[in-house]
C-alpha cells in the first residue's frame, strides 16, 4: 500500500501542484499542433484541460507527493501510472505517460495503452467536448496507421541504438546466466542446427533459454526471448522498455521508437532491397539468408516494404496469419504445395517450422526444393496454406 500522508501535506501539496500547473500552461505550446476537423479545435486548450484532469486523477489516485507529481519531457508528460500504480515501494517511480504530440497514453510498466479521451474516461474525468473527442481519437488513428511504421533511419543510427542498448553482462547477472559453452543447453541447440552460439545464454536451475537480439559485432541487447524447457508459457519476450524496468534503469527520450524494433531479430542486418522474409521465431531466421523474426505471428515487421514475405509456422495460428496476409497481397509460404512437392509427409495434428524442415531434411539425408519457390500472394493459392 501507498503511505499515507499527514492532511496538512495534502493540502499544501496540492497547492504546489496547482502552482506548478500555473507556471507550466506556457509549455503546452510546446507540445501542441494543429488540426483541422469541421469545427476547428485548440491543442493548447485541449491540453491545457487535459493537464488539470490529469492532476485531478494523479490527486485522487495516489497519497505521495512524489506520485502526484507530473515532470514536462520533450514531445510528453511523465507521471506515475494511475492504473497500476507504478511502484508500491519506489515513490520517484514514473513510468506513465501521455504523448502530447500524438495524444495518447502509455505505461512502461503494466503496458497500459489508450487515446486521451478513453484515458479520461477510465477515470470519470470527461472534460473534452465532441469536437475534442473526436480530434484526439483520429490524431491516434493516425498515430497507428502511421506511427506504428517505425522510421527506418534508426535501422542505420548505430550509434543512437548503442546509448540506449543494455550492456548483456547485467542481464547475465541479473538472471544468473551461463554462456552456452559452458551449459548442457549445447547439445539441443546443436541438433536444431543453429549456427551461431553467441547469441544464447542459459539459467541451469530454471531451464530457462535466453535469445538475444544484439546489435551486430557488440554485447549490447535490444531484446531478448526465453524458452522455457519446464514451465509455461513456452516463450516469453522482454522487449527493450521491459528490460529497463527490470534493472531499473529511467526510460530514455528515444525508447518510445526504439522499441519497436527491440525484438525484431535480424532487422540490423538485412538487406531492405531485396526479399526480406518474416518469421515467426528467431531460431527459424537465424537459418534463413536475410530474414528477420517478429516473436508471434500477430506482430508486424515495423516497416512497410514491398519486400516483405512471410514463412508463418504450419499450425492453426501461422494459418491464420498467412490467410490475412494473402488477403492483402502478401506473399507467403504455401506449407500444402510444398509438403505435396517434396520428399516431407504432410504433418497431422502437429505444428511445424522451418528448423523442423531442416532437422529433418538432414537427419533424413532428403535434398531440399529452393523455398523461394513456395511463396504466393495470389489468393487463388490460398488453398495451398
Amino acid at each position: 500500500m501507498i503511505m499515507a500522508q499527514a492532511h496538512s501535506t495534502m493540502n499544501s501539496t496540492h497547492h504546489s501542484n496547482q502552482q506548478s500547473l500555473e507556471e507550466n500552461k506556457d509549455q503546452v505550446s510546446l507540445f501542441s499542433f494543429s488540426y483541422e476537423t469541421d469545427r476547428k479545435v485548440d491543442s493548447s486548450e485541449l491540453l491545457s484541460k487535459v493537464r488539470s484532469a490529469l492532476q485531478e486523477i494523479l490527486n485522487t489516485r495516489h497519497s505521495h507527493y512524489e506520485k502526484r507529481t507530473i515532470v514536462p519531457k520533450m514531445g510528453r508528460w511523465n507521471f506515475a501510472c494511475p492504473y497500476c500504480g507504478d511502484s508500491s515501494t519506489e515513490m520517484h517511480k514514473k513510468r506513465g505517460n501521455i504523448y502530447t504530440d500524438k495524444f495518447y497514453y502509455k505505461c512502461y510498466n503494466c503496458g497500459k495503452y489508450a487515446d486521451l479521451g478513453r484515458f479520461l474516461q477510465d477515470f470519470k474525468q470527461n472534460v473534452l467536448n465532441p469536437e475534442e473527442n473526436f480530434f484526439v481519437k483520429e490524431a491516434e488513428a493516425n498515430k497507428k496507421k502511421e506511427g506504428s511504421q517505425i522510421d527506418p533511419s534508426y535501422l542505420f543510427d548505430r550509434e543512437k541504438l548503442k546509448k540506449v542498448a543494455v550492456d548483456r553482462s547485467l542481464i547475465e547477472e541479473k538472471f544468473k546466466l551461463k554462456r552456452i559453452d559452458k551449459s548442457s543447453i549445447s547439445t539441443y541447440l546443436k541438433k536444431r542446427l543453429q549456427p551461431r552460439m553467441d547469441l544464447f545464454s542459459w539459467n541451469q536451475e530454471r531451464e530457462q533459454l535466453y535469445i538475444f537480439h544484439l546489435i551486430p559485432e557488440t554485447n549490447l541487447v535490444l531484446g531478448f526471448q526465453i524458452r522455457n524447457f519446464k514451465s509455461q508459457p513456452k516463450y516469453m519476450t522482454y522487449r527493450l522498455s521491459r528490460i529497463y524496468e527490470i534493472l531499473e534503469k529511467p526510460i530514455t527520450e528515444d525508447l518510445d521508437e526504439i522499441d519497436e524494433i527491440s525484438t525484431v531479430f535480424g532487422i540490423l542486418e538485412v538487406n531492405l532491397t531485396i526479399p526480406i522474409t518474416v518469421f515467426e521465431g528467431p531460431l527459424d531466421s537465424f537459418l534463413y539468408k536475410n530474414s528477420v523474426a517478429t516473436c508471434s505471428a500477430n506482430i508486424d515487421f515495423p516497416i512497410d516494404l514491398s519486400t516483405l514475405r512471410y514463412f508463418y509456422d504450419y499450425d492453426s495460428a501461422g494459418k491464420k496469419a498467412s490467410i490475412k496476409k494473402m488477403s492483402e497481397g502478401k506473399p507467403v509460404f504455401l506449407w500444402k504445395k510444398f509438403f505435396k512437392e517434396s520428399n516431407i509427409d504432410e504433418p497431422t495434428n502437429k505444428k511445424m517450422d522451418l528448423t523442423d524442415i531442416v532437422v529433418l531434411s538432414a537427419r533424413k539425408g532428403i535434398t531440399l526444393p529452393r523455398l523461394g519457390h513456395y511463396f504466393s500472394g495470389d489468393k487463388y493459392d490460398t488453398y495451398w496454406i
